[in-house]
């Protein structure tokens, strides 16, 4: 009796393959917003209050310097550099992701200090 289902290795593979393109079609799209925010940002004089989107910016982009999406190691020392090359474009996020997140944090206790004045100030 034949079936038309593809044996379970390659519906795996298949769909491997699927959800790879999924995220590669996902980092191109983020990838144009970024872009878009980046020219966005060119267009505005320096000021304090983008300094964490700068941040983030920043370490965003190594698409430029290292072309992360596009690493093809043909050797155990180049597949080394290249995963050494992802850490440090991911630790760069990581910090860039931090600094908004401290801005926000600290934006939201400014705004419960300045609520509990304005308590104070009325009792």
């Amino acid at each position: 009796m034949e079936t038309n289902t593809p044996p379970r290795g390659r519906t795996v593979h298949h769909t491997a393959n699927a959800a790879l393109w999924a995220q590669h079609d996902r980092a191109n799209t983020l990838a144009a917003a970024l872009d878009a925010v980046r020219a966005w940002r060119l267009t505005r004089p320096n000021s304090v209050e983008l300094a964490p989107l700068d941040a983030v910016l920043d370490a965003v982009a190594v698409g430029d310097d290292v072309p992360l999406l596009r690493l093809q190691a043909t050797t155990l020392p180049e597949a080394v550099a290249g995963h050494r090359a992802v850490l440090d474009a991911r630790k760069r996020a990581f910090d860039a992701l931090g600094l908004v997140w401290d801005q926000v944090e600290a934006a939201s206790m400014r705004a419960i200090d300045e609520r509990l004045h304005d308590r104070e100030g009325d009792a």
